[in-house]
């Protein structure tokens, strides 16, 4: 596995030189035409207009194409931590619309203990008769639940076209408005409440597998849960 893992890393980095040299061909052709034209002119040329000509060219020829080759390196690493600031951004309005799902989900589900991200995974271990029985589901609950899954789908349709939410993420947060959507629809139409605690599970699932989809998505969360908990509950952690 370790091999598989390392020969991962060489095969991205080589992507990655492979993509700069691509780009930055065009440039590097114009500067070793520039330095070819005057490494021939200095032995080959001896009228000092037709030398001055062509050292100008060769100058234009290195200059230009090293302006642009920077500019292009300065823009795109500019444009890379511009992407991360908006995702990390995007991120932290998503984790907090879970986490406010999770309080809710903690009350319907009549579950006292302290959200932790161990806990919110151990629901979808929970047997849907257990949940059945528990179930207290209110129409403030299910107004809630419609709220954040209104939020979340904004975010979702809003960011995703903009490619700032990655493509598996993506498709993790659709299917967890889906199934908000689902339970909140099932409620309100007199749905069999084990169909609920279904869709319950699912969705403790999905925010589980949301969570762990990326290292700053988790300390994202973990930094938003903290802040959220009173301070004399933290001392007691």
């Amino acid at each position: 596995m370790v091999w598989v893992w390392q020969y991962g890393i060489i095969y991205i980095m080589w992507i990655k030189i492979r993509d700069f040299l691509l780009r930055s061909l065009p440039y590097l052709i114009s500067i070793a035409g520039g330095v070819l034209l005057f490494t021939v002119s200095l032995d080959n040329v001896h009228d000092p207009a037709v030398e001055g000509l062509i050292s100008n060219i060769s100058a234009s020829l290195l200059a230009i194409p090293l302006v642009f080759l920077l500019y292009d390196y300065t823009t795109t690493r500019v444009s890379r931590r511009l992407q991360k600031s908006l995702a990390n951004g995007v991120n932290d309005k998503i984790n907090t619309i879970i986490l406010h799902f999770v309080f809710v989900l903690m009350k319907i589900m009549g579950m006292r203990r302290q959200i932790t991200r161990a806990n919110i995974a151990e629901i979808r271990n929970v047997p849907e008769s257990q949940i059945t029985k528990k179930m207290h589901l209110r129409a403030e609950y299910t107004n809630a639940i419609h709220q954040y899954y209104q939020e979340l789908e904004g975010l979702v349709l809003g960011y995703g076209r903009q490619n700032i939410i990655a493509p598996d993420q993506l498709q993790l947060l659709t299917e967890l408005t889906r199934d908000m959507a689902r339970m909140v629809v099932a409620h309100r139409l007199g749905g069999h409440r084990r169909i609920i605690a279904g869709y319950i599970k699912d969705i403790a699932g999905e925010i589980t597998d949301w969570l762990n989809s990326n290292t700053d998505v988790t300390k994202n969360f973990d930094v938003i849960l903290n802040n959220a908990i009173a301070p004399e509950k933290q001392a007691k952690k």
